[in-house]
């Protein structure tokens, strides 16, 4: 629940849950404006006078100077149309780029029911401030970093933020009752209290840092500063030896006179222009934009920056999310470490399980996930075997009772209840505290079988393996606990070798992930990574400690997006 301090700090009436008032809503939306991400608009203007500035293009421009100032019109020509193709294709490919990132920018234009003036209505969520009351339904996204006050335990994809697949519970001990902007409510109904908006969320804290990079103007890639270090040397050296013999001709042959002093001097610039790799500019910008094409046509890349494209062939070290880039963000069961209760088969348990389960949801992790592994095992026969029961009825999932509950007959058998859920739950609903459901029951057995199951269900989450328990009552006959089915996202069939390949080229490789740490470690081992990882929240205090951990470190799970950014900017 919301503490008593923060209602008082944003004006809410904990006891009512009233909301704002009009009046207080206009002095929170003067104090903290509008909810939106904020977005730092750059001249155009200003982005094509960047791209005549820097090392490369001021070479450009000297080169110029010096063939106007000697009157060689036919260079003159050459390289002013050099500088205005390599600035102009610049300016192009930037304005592509800013295009991209602003269709990877999410607007806020969606609409939620708002708590004002103790009466519900419907509101641009643009228009929240800090202190609004807001109903979260399934379905909605979170328009705002929130607390939740009261109603169901809701079911919330966290993958925008974290990368994890399955949803999260909140409120709960493991995650709090804070909901970040960004995420996603798939089931539920539950009334919460909006605490952040705009770039104070999480997820806006961290656009407006990318956007302020944005804002600087033309950037430099590694890759480029160093080929502007090995070119200013060459210039150096070439002004250092223009001014030796300069002056050697000057002193030694004495040619101090007006007619051989421009001699000399055209001769010193002649060896400063010769230095001056004029070429390079438009040939780095047109090799860059091939580049970013070919990633874009072939790989359907977005590219929001050329030189980051430059940055890419320069990196030393390599942070990558897990679902869906180092695994495959299907969950799989593993048969080999399915559990079995005596007198129960791997595909008893898993037929049992796809009773309880339907193929229409495919949107649910668990049930899309069972159904595969009920294919797998069964075939085409698994089809006839399932059509032979009729269901009756049953309890769908709640996230209080942590179980689902489905009533199936069949011809010869007579009437089946199948439970799926947390394994104590569906051992025995008692555990953990009672609920209210209309059915309570305890397993055949429960009392020997609380102490296996509790120690299995530890090792295989201790390995990464989330896990799902199932039981079955036939006819009159107890209740009897079948097994744990253990789920888990695998990883890419070329993860490992990528992996391997990046580390021959001496690329350090972390992984950073919002999922279980257990689950990272595990995945971990499985593509021959590092296992030496921490929670997301070490990286959090700035201390040198926790600098060097992170270089030390293989990887960092239980990640806020913040934690993402802080990560790469101390490696940087």
């Amino acid at each position: 629940m919301a503490e008593d301090d923060i209602f008082s700090q944003y004006f809410v009436d904990a006891e009512t849950r009233a909301g704002l008032t009009s009046d207080q809503a206009i002095e929170a939306h003067e104090k903290f404006g509008y909810n939106e991400l904020p977005s730092v608009e750059v001249s155009k203007f200003w982005l094509l006078m960047c791209q005549f500035m820097g090392t490369m293009p001021y070479m450009l421009e000297v080169a110029l100077v010096i063939s106007l100032a000697t009157q060689d019109w036919a260079d003159f020509g050459i390289i002013a149309a050099m500088l205005l193709a390599n600035g102009f294709l610049g300016f192009r490919e930037e304005l592509e780029c800013l295009h991209s990132l602003e269709e990877l920018t999410k607007k806020m234009e969606a609409k939620c029911t708002v708590q004002r003036d103790g009466v519900g209505c419907s509101l641009n969520v643009r228009e929240l401030v800090p202190g609004d009351v807001i109903m979260l339904l399934g379905g909605l996204a979170i328009p705002a970093d929130v607390k939740w006050i009261e109603g169901d335990q809701l079911s919330i994809d966290t993958a925008a933020l974290t990368g994890e697949g399955v949803p999260r519970k909140y409120p709960s001990k493991e995650y709090g009752n804070s909901i970040l902007c960004g995420a996603t409510v798939q089931s539920g109904e539950a009334y919460a209290l909006v605490d952040k908006t705009g770039m104070n969320t999480e997820i806006g804290a961290m656009n407006a840092e990318i956007q302020k990079d944005k804002a600087g103007g033309k950037q430099l890639s590694v890759f480029e500063k160093r080929v502007m270090q090995a070119v200013q040397i060459i210039i150096v050296g070439a002004l250092i030896i223009s001014l030796i013999i300069f002056l050697l001709q000057g002193i030694k042959e004495n040619e101090f006179t007006a007619k051989m002093y421009k001699k000399d001097l055209l001769t010193c610039l002649s060896i400063i222009v010769a230095s001056i790799p004029i070429a390079l500019p438009i040939v780095l910008n047109v090799t860059m934009s091939l580049g970013a094409a070919k990633m874009a046509r072939e790989f359907a890349a977005v590219v929001t920056s050329i030189p980051a494209l430059q940055d890419i062939a320069s990196m030393s070290v390599l942070c990558s999310d897990k679902t869906g880039t180092l695994t495959t963000a299907k969950m799989t069961i593993n048969h080999e470490m399915v559990w079995c209760n005596e007198n129960f088969t791997k595909k008893d348990v898993g037929m049992y399980a796809m009773l309880a389960s339907s193929r229409d949801k495919k949107e649910d992790a668990v049930d899309r996930t069972v159904v595969k592994y009920f294919d797998k095992i069964f075939g085409v026969s698994g089809l006839q075997l399932v059509s032979e029961y009729t269901k009756t009825g049953g309890m769908g999932f709640n996230p209080v009772y942590k179980r689902v509950v489905v009533d199936q007959t069949h011809p010869k058998i007579g009437t089946i209840r199948i439970a799926k859920g947390l394994a104590n739950k569906v051992l025995d609903t008692a555990a953990g505290g009672v609920d209210d459901a209309d059915e309570q029951w305890k397993c055949e057995g429960h009392q020997e079988l609380s102490k296996v199951i509790a120690a299995k269900d530890k090792e295989l989450s201790s390995a990464g393996y989330k896990t799902l328990g199932v039981a079955v009552k036939i006819n009159d006959k107890p209740w009897v606990f079948c097994g744990i089915l253990p789920m888990m996202d695998p990883p890419r069939h070329d993860s490992e070798g990528t992996v391997a390949n990046l580390v021959n080229a001496g690329v350090r490789v972390k992984m950073i992930t919002g999922d279980h740490l257990n689950i990272g470690i595990e995945t971990a081992r499985q593509i021959k990574m590092g296992t030496n990882m921490y929670a997301g929240e070490t990286v959090r205090n700035g201390t040198m400690q926790s600098k060097q951990l992170v270089d030390d470190a293989n990887g960092f799970a239980q990640v806020l997006p913040s934690d993402k950014r802080e990560v790469v900017q101390i490696l940087n």
